[in-house]
């Protein structure tokens, strides 16, 4: 039985070409005051997604937008994504956020994140978006085998435009029935300043030199090499940009502690690190060692603060017990899981920043999830003595 309207022609799309259907589609999506958009993109040897395809519905049409089109401005739909008055319905968008972000410099200012409010409104947390459409649209199965589709190439084929267009039509029509359920169970503001978090995350960029606070396990080195760990960090973010590269093509986290730590300083000693790509030794080899061998030259107070682990600090235990404790209080009031209000990421995240960083570094970063909007209004009371 399907709890939502399933969309009677979720085929029946127009393919969006020119710049003046894609102005008449962002005027439909205004009148109705929302709209549903989703993406396709390929990034698999890539820093920044490469935009393939963009699917949305408003006002009961669906459209495919083809941003290869040669005649197409997408200046239209950033601005749509951008208005304040018009609800962007998304399924956990954390990618197409970063993605019109990076093409655009927009914001979604108003976004209804639809794996969000699944998961506040008891239909399961994380749940993915076939899955929500199984559960709400009567057991229709989506086809997802074409999820890896070089979206980039050209023509696409019909049943490839098909499983694009899919995607918008049911979120579409799971929209409605969500935002109601959620203010049925009073959760509607707490859905939406989720969504506005997400956006905030996707879009902030953390300073080059505080990359490191980032890496695992940094608690293992001592304040210099935790200055070679700082250095490289910064490096290899800006090298994967320069190069349009993924960042673990260069070196992944861990072989960036063991570079931090061995400190190589020729190409032979660099042979000695394993896991370190043979292409990155030969094309970037002489650069690492460069960024090694200045690291090595700063004063000693020059150089970061020496970080304990987490688990090994006094009171951690405690403190952990009095968060979890607060947060399953919180879950009780919401009727939620407590993995919503926060996970153990978050509360090693909150600790950390509160008790490792140095106060000039937090007023740099971003704020931890715990100490931010609708958490912080209900866990402030038990937290602030843990600050």
């Amino acid at each position: 039985m399907s709890i939502v309207s399933v969309p009677q022609a979720v085929l029946n799309y127009q393919i969006i070409s020119t710049t003046d259907a894609l102005s008449q589609f962002c005027q439909l999506a205004r009148s109705a005051g929302w709209f549903a958009i989703d993406s396709e993109f390929v990034r698999q040897k890539t820093y920044f997604a490469k935009l393939g395809l963009l699917q949305a519905h408003a006002g009961g049409s669906t459209v495919i937008i083809d941003p290869l089109a040669a005649s197409l401005d997408l200046a239209p739909i950033w601005q749509l994504i951008a208005n304040p008055e018009i609800t962007a319905v998304l399924h956990a968008g954390g990618e197409d956020i970063e993605l019109f972000y990076t093409q655009s410099g927009q914001q979604p200012k108003d976004l209804f994140d639809t794996q969000i409010a699944a998961g506040f409104c008891g239909l399961g947390t994380a749940i993915s978006y076939a899955k929500l459409v199984e559960q709400l649209c009567g057991g229709v199965t989506l086809d997802k085998s074409l999820s890896r589709t070089d979206w980039l190439r050209r023509p696409l084929a019909e049943k490839e435009l098909d499983y694009a267009a899919a995607d918008a039509s049911y979120l579409s029509a799971m929209y409605p029935y969500l935002y109601q359920r959620c203010e049925q169970r009073q959760v509607l503001d707490i859905v939406k300043a989720e969504s506005r978090l997400q956006v905030a995350k996707r879009t902030q960029s953390i300073p080059t030199d505080l990359l490191y606070l980032y890496v695992g396990n940094t608690w293992q080195l001592n304040a210099q090499q935790l200055g070679v760990l700082q250095d490289l960090a910064a490096w290899r973010l800006q090298k994967a940009k320069d190069r349009d590269m993924p960042l673990g093509f260069l070196f992944k986290d861990g072989i960036l502690l063991d570079l931090a730590r061995r400190q190589p300083l020729t190409e032979k000693q660099l042979f000695a690190i394993d896991g370190l790509p043979p292409l990155t030794r030969k094309y970037s080899g002489s650069e690492i060692t460069s960024v090694i061998k200045q690291a090595q030259q700063r004063s000693q107070q020059d150089l970061p603060q020496p970080l304990q682990r987490l688990d090994d600090m006094p009171n951690y235990k405690a403190a952990v017990k009095t968060i979890k404790a607060a947060i399953q209080q919180v879950a009780e009031q919401l009727d939620v899981d407590s993995v919503l209000i926060a996970s153990r990421k978050q509360i090693n995240d909150f600790l950390n920043f509160h008790w490792q960083f140095s106060s000039q570094q937090q007023q740099r970063l971003p704020q931890p999830d715990l100490k931010q909007g609708w958490r912080w209004n209900y866990l402030e009371a038990e937290l602030t003595p843990l600050i």
